[in-house]
């Protein structure tokens, strides 16, 4: 069941909680809170086209919103000071944009951040969803056997209810982000306590994790 409604509310929660100014006035820090913000907005439409079973356009869109999310991460704590003035430019200019093309990609920044021991129950997370759908998520996104099959034969509802509960696992993480970013006490076991009457709109995460 695509329950927007009851998604809607958590995050509607989880936006209150997380008000609150960046821990620090920096480049590195608003940059990390702006890709943070980017995974949420994109998110949105996830929900929105999975209500409307239009999980191609869905799965397009987790990609990007699970990309946004590792960049925010890899953001604050491995990109040069190089890479944050790229990526922080006020103006999208042809130069400026060839510039961000050089950043690294998801998964050389996945690689990057495994060698933080502060974010080693994070990487679970990230890893998980990587292993289980980073290959059918990239067939989705370049037109592959994924895309052709499910146009031709028609989607299960399975997996558009997977697609959106995956989504919204991806929201708790950047919101704890942003909560990290805003000095935040306590701020992962407080989402985490938040989310678990939600339990309806959110993955099943195994017990290891």
């Amino acid at each position: 069941m695509i329950d927007v409604t009851r998604a809607e509310q958590l995050f509607g929660i989880l936006a209150e909680v997380t008000d609150q100014p960046l821990y620090e006035d920096s480049a590195r820090a608003e940059l990390s809170a702006t890709l943070a913000i980017t995974a949420l907005e994109i998110a949105r439409s996830v929900r929105i086209l999975c209500a409307a079973d239009q999980l191609l356009g869905a799965t397009v869109c987790l990609r990007s919103q699970f990309e946004s999310l590792v960049r925010s991460v890899w953001t604050l704590h491995c990109a040069s000071e190089h890479e944050i003035r790229r990526l922080s430019t006020n103006s999208l200019t042809p130069e400026t944009a060839q510039g961000a093309k050089n950043i690294p990609l998801a998964a050389q920044m996945l690689e990057d951040l495994e060698e933080i021991p502060s974010l080693k129950n994070l990487m679970v997370a990230l890893n998980e969803f990587k292993a289980s759908a980073w290959r059918p998520l990239n067939s989705f996104v370049h037109a592959g056997l994924h895309a052709v099959i499910h146009t031709k034969f028609g989607w299960p509802q399975d997996l558009v209810g997977q697609t959106f509960r995956m989504s919204n696992g991806l929201c708790l993480l950047a919101f704890t982000q942003i909560g990290l970013l805003n000095g935040t006490p306590g701020i992962q076991g407080e989402i985490i306590a938040l989310a678990a009457s939600f339990s309806s709109v959110l993955p099943k995460y195994r017990d290891s994790t």
